[in-house]
């Protein structure tokens, strides 16, 4: 019989973990967080909600799956039995999440206790990728909560005008997340000192947000973020970037502006995300235009 590989199936799971991890972000970003936090939400059947549960339960039934087979295969029946009375009472629970109140998150109880055993089952190896894993597991959920900003804003009732109010909610949700989030940490250079909008400094992840209104607010935007990537070059503070373009309507697609970043050799610690959501730029009340109109003029000459 071919010997058991104890690394490949920590590698093996530990991809599956990936993948369950982004589920989880996302029905905690759109079920439990908005329940938890405004009063005003509604329960209403949202497609792509759903979607998300059904694929955390696939996940998670396929990592049981792998656990059965491992245990059958290595004979350990005392921990296969123990797996199966720890999972008993979440059967037909597989995509419901709890409350972890210290850090103020939610977590899946099912995804805990497959964690446990693959730390006992794997616990005599040398798993050198171990903090990789964590780690990415921590830029996964950065992206997810960037890429849900126009949810995030219509779970609040937003509807915002300009970049400034965009950020603030941006924010806000990722500081609960991560305590280490600061915002507009200078950046000197010999010219101009640049700021980001948000960084993370665990992650060492800086995140630009660029709000368009129409096609040609699209092309500005784009320029901003060239300048800003060579303004940014060369900080040792922050090493990953994320260009964050929040579109009220689709003036350019996800696709064309990784082609531009592509063309233009954008360094690859850069990552463009375009999301598309509600609001219109409102012009300030406060500024007066000066001049003659054409109608004065014509006035002015009778």
């Amino acid at each position: 019989m071919k010997e058991f590989d104890f690394k490949e199936f920590y590698n093996n799971i530990q991809k599956d973990f990936l993948k369950v991890y982004q589920y989880i972000t996302y029905i905690e970003r759109n079920e439990y967080f908005p329940k938890m936090y405004f009063d005003t939400y509604k329960e209403e059947y949202d497609e792509e909600l759903e979607f998300n549960k059904k694929n955390l339960v696939e996940k998670l039934d396929l990592i049981k799956l792998k656990f059965d087979f491992a245990y059958e295969y290595l004979n350990l029946n005392k921990l296969s039995a123990q797996l199966n009375g720890e999972l008993k009472n979440y059967e037909g629970k597989f995509d419901k999440l709890e409350h972890f109140s210290f850090t103020d998150d939610f977590y899946s109880p099912v995804l805990w206790i497959l964690s446990q055993h693959l730390s006992a089952l794997t616990s005599h190896i040398k798993t050198d990728n171990e903090k990789e894993y964590a780690t990415t597991n921590l830029y996964i959920l950065l992206e997810q909560i960037l890429k849900g900003t126009p949810k995030m804003l219509t779970d609040r009732n937003i509807e915002p005008s300009n970049e400034a109010e965009v950020r603030k909610e941006v924010y806000n949700t990722l500081i609960h997340v991560f305590p280490d989030t600061v915002r507009e940490i200078p950046i000197s250079k010999v010219s101009k000192v640049y700021k980001p909008d948000i960084g993370i400094r665990s992650l060492k992840s800086a995140v630009e947000y660029k709000f368009v209104n129409s096609e040609q607010e699209a092309k500005t935007a784009i320029g901003g973020i060239f300048e800003d990537i060579n303004g940014y070059e060369g900080s040792q503070d922050w090493t990953d970037f994320y260009a964050v373009i929040y579109m009220t309507d689709h003036f350019m697609t996800q696709a064309q502006i990784e082609a531009e970043f592509t063309l233009s050799r954008v360094p690859h610690h850069w990552k463009p995300i375009i999301v598309f959501g509600k609001g219109k730029r409102t012009s300030n009340p406060r500024v007066k235009k000066t001049g003659t109109t054409k109608n004065e003029k014509k006035k002015n000459v009778s």
